[in-house]
């Protein structure tokens, strides 16, 4: 890499000012004055990244943020239109801007569709690349302050708030990571249960899944006892009868058939739950999620709840905002501890009545286990960002909905907005800003410039480009970069969260320093292993992992130090396999002999489905919510997400003169690990280290030996696993050599294959 640069990765800032002003022809000079209206265009690669306005004066004064991480032969294409009509164009290789001029600001001729310029229509705009290298890393930033917040987003960044962490909806008494920094791990449904039933004037609850009849508090040595069994749906209306304003957002998934009783392709329970509040206090909505191309294909996946509580001052009347936000859907199959049993609950409160297992066809539990295991994430905000989680229900509520059926907050005495300085804690040092993706067809109040938000692809991209030490990332999904896979490259997967890691491994090898990159994903996403969709989100997945360690792979190379790629990106996945124990359930029926569901139930294992979207960054900052790393959930103009990105605030000590980095964040990774791996080791203070990696890798490595054999053995607790694929020193990514190329106790290729049937726009 010496020498050359091989990227243009940064941030280009373009602004588009003004245009030559339309000079209609005579006679039409008195009645088209001013023209049509007009707007501008800024294409990356023939990717539309940027639109003004339309304005009829043709003058716009718009700034746009356009991420790059691209070959420099890419060329950027900026273009005038009007509706019926393209006016001219200015094209520019980012290589010129590279290498020549960084900073490129003018009025410029444009060039006609014959190929020939106008010198008498000009576009004023400024192009400043800014390179992602110069951007300060977190430890900086937070250490003197200098981090505002990201500028594309409806929600600026908010202090002075409060934040909680969850791993899983649920915990047994014997979970405790034994560090000091982790605390007690929070039981989230049961926190859910206490916030629904503490509120007094509204709760506010939007949804992907929903389902009335899961009960959210199941342990018998809970300390809310008289929560046990209790229906959420019951609950609500429960609430409602006592007057507080209960309304339920939900996606319309338009598969789902009342007449006919079908439960719909992804089994949301939309409609069950829209038929179990009618005639109730309760209003619960169903909401398309409208697209002008696709209108059935895209879905609104948000999870929030939004409740008042008691607010944390020394007035007992005094209420605030509380939201939740995150992975966890209140739905099937969600509750979950841990311990992640597949066999041994089934017979128990936890799992005896809610018995999921979508990825074998015809599994029940009269036919027994596995179920599926859900590993999630999630977190609970108060202070100003809560409002914000707040303002995003009711501009989706009046955008899809009748505005006059949410309650005036202006309404609710006592309620207060920013807790008073005098009563904030140590506990309330979180900054926090809301992120989503999200269009104006599904939201009011966008700002003009703003018709579509992608305000969580940009936080994402900002958090790895200031990584300094290591990213930690658990996600559903990992797809992305399809501008450099070796083929689909236009398959239409652009967003760069990928390729940003991996050139941030490239730099680092570069500079000769530590970096380590863990990422968590489930064995196959969600789904019958064999099917259309899940094969092809694999096959999706092998061209991103193939992309990241071809460039790390280089960068070694380059290099001339000696090194592997897996000795900084290692891709991990959750696995159990349990004994037969005497007290577990007897099921009276059995799978049909020599099928995925025989084959799972006699080997006694299955994956853990990591559900969790959340990133981490030098245990600094963290990204958690509802989307997913792929373009589904990144694009804005596809899913409705979610997401918040919150750091702490380091705290003043006047007697040492001294300040202090609050450690929330690290306790919660720490908690994580400790989970996923059953050990407390000091090695993971240091998760940067090559020493952190390997024994992350060796232990990975020893479980899926343990989860693949024939021989049961139990994973006693330890459910890490190294995600099934054979990486060379070179960096290309093969099957695994001792396997036969498939998943165990299916048929289904862990590469995948490209669908024959299914747009690339179905499933990246």
């Amino acid at each position: 890499m010496e020498g050359k640069q091989s990227f243009f990765h940064g941030t280009l800032e373009a602004t588009i000012f003004d245009a030559t002003p339309y000079t209609p022809p005579f006679p039409f000079n008195c009645m088209l004055a001013n023209g049509k209206p007009t707007f501008v265009t800024i294409n990356l690669e023939n990717k539309k990244v940027a639109k003004t306005s339309h304005e009829r004066d043709r003058v716009w004064n718009q700034t746009f943020q356009i991420l790059c991480a691209h070959p420099p032969d890419s060329t950027i294409t900026i273009t005038m239109k009007t509706k019926c009509s393209i006016l001219g164009k200015f094209c520019i290789q980012l290589r010129k801007i590279l290498n020549e001029a960084s900073l490129i600001n003018g009025f410029f001729p444009l060039q006609l569709e014959n190929g020939k310029t106008n010198p008498e229509l000009k576009l004023r705009f400024m192009l400043w690349f800014k390179p992602a290298e110069f951007e300060p890393a977190w430890g900086k930033v937070l250490k003197y302050g200098g981090f505002q917040g990201l500028r594309n987003a409806t929600f600026p960044q908010r202090s002075n708030c409060h934040v909680t962490l969850y791993q899983d909806t649920h915990h047994s008494s014997e979970f405790q990571p034994p560090f000091s920094l982790c605390g007690t791990p929070r039981k989230l449904w049961e926190d859910v249960y206490k916030a629904i039933e503490g509120a007094k004037h509204l709760i506010y609850i939007a949804g992907w899944s929903f389902n009335p009849k899961m009960v959210l508090v199941r342990d018998p040595q809970t300390n809310i006892p008289h929560a046990r069994g209790v229906k959420l749906g019951e609950l609500l209306k429960r609430k409602a009868e006592e007057g507080v304003a209960v309304r339920i957002m939900l996606w319309n998934d338009e598969t789902s058939l009342p007449l006919i009783k079908n439960k719909g392709v992804m089994r949301t329970h939309d409609e069950d739950a829209f038929a179990y509040f009618k005639h109730t206090k309760v209003i619960c909505k169903l909401c398309l999620r409208l697209h002008h191309m696709f209108p059935t294909l895209f879905a609104h996946h948000q999870k929030t709840i939004t409740v008042d509580t008691r607010a944390y001052s020394s007035s007992v009347n005094d209420r605030e905002i509380m939201s939740f936000v995150g992975g966890v859907d209140l739905c099937d199959g969600r509750y979950d501890t841990e311990q992640h049993s597949l066999f041994h609950t089934l017979n128990t409160e936890s799992h005896c009545f809610d018995f999921y297992q979508t990825n074998i066809s015809g599994a029940s539990l009269h036919k027994g286990g596995p179920r599926e295991p859900w590993h999630d994430a999630h977190a609970c905000i108060t202070g100003e960002a809560a409002w914000d989680v707040l303002a995003n229900f009711e501009q989706r509520w009046i955008k899809q909905c009748d505005p006059s059926l949410l309650l005036p907050t202006s309404s609710i005495q006592n309620l207060i907005r920013q807790p008073f300085a005098s009563s904030i804690s140590n506990d309330w040092n979180w900054k926090v800003q809301v992120f989503r993706s999200i269009d104006h067809v599904s939201a009011s109040q966008l700002p003009k410039t703003l018709t579509v938000e992608q305000s969580i692809h940009e936080a994402y991209v900002e958090a790895i480009r200031r990584a300094e030490r290591f990213i930690y990332i658990e996600n559903q999904y990992f797809i992305g970069g399809c501008h450099l896979w070796d083929k689909d490259k236009h398959s239409g997967c652009r967003n760069l969260i990928p390729v940003e890691i991996a050139l941030k491994v490239a730099s680092k090898i570069k500079a000769k320093e530590r970096f380590s990159v863990y990422i968590l994903i489930p064995m196959w996403p969600e789904g019958v292993p064999d099917s259309e969709p899940v094969q092809d989100i694999l096959h999706w997945t092998r061209e991103t992992m193939a992309m990241m360690y071809k460039l790390i792979g280089e960068a070694i190379k380059e290099s001339g130090e000696p090194g592997h790629p897996r000795d900084y990106l290692n891709f991990f996945c959750l696995a159990n396999r349990e004994k037969e124990s005497k007290e577990e359930f007897v099921p009276p029926h059995s799978p049909h002999p020599s099928t995925q569901y025989w084959n799972a139930q006699k080997h006694r294992r299955f994956m853990v489905y990591v559900h969790s979207k959340v990133m981490i960054v030098d245990d600094l900052y963290i990204l958690i919510g509802s989307a997913n790393v792929n373009q589904r959930s990144m694009d804005g103009q596809r899913d409705t997400e979610i997401a918040m990105g919150c750091y702490q605030v380091p705290s003043e000590n006047p007697e040492s003169n001294s300040t202090s980095t609050p450690r929330d964040i690290h306790g919660y990774r720490m908690s994580l690990w400790y989970e996923h791996t059953g050990l407390a080791d000091d090695i993971f203070l240091e998760p940067q280290s090559l020493e952190c990696v390997q024994k992350m890798r060796s232990l990975g490595d020893q479980m899926w030996q343990i989860y693949a054999n024939e021989e049961i053995v139990d994973m006693e607790g330890v459910h890490l696993v190294t995600y099934p694929v054979n990486v060379t020193v070179d960096g290309l990514v093969e099957d695994v050599p001792d396997g036969d190329g498939n998943f165990p106790d299916t048929k289904t290729s862990v590469k995948g294959r490209r669908s024959k049937v299914l747009p690339p726009i179905f499933t990246t």
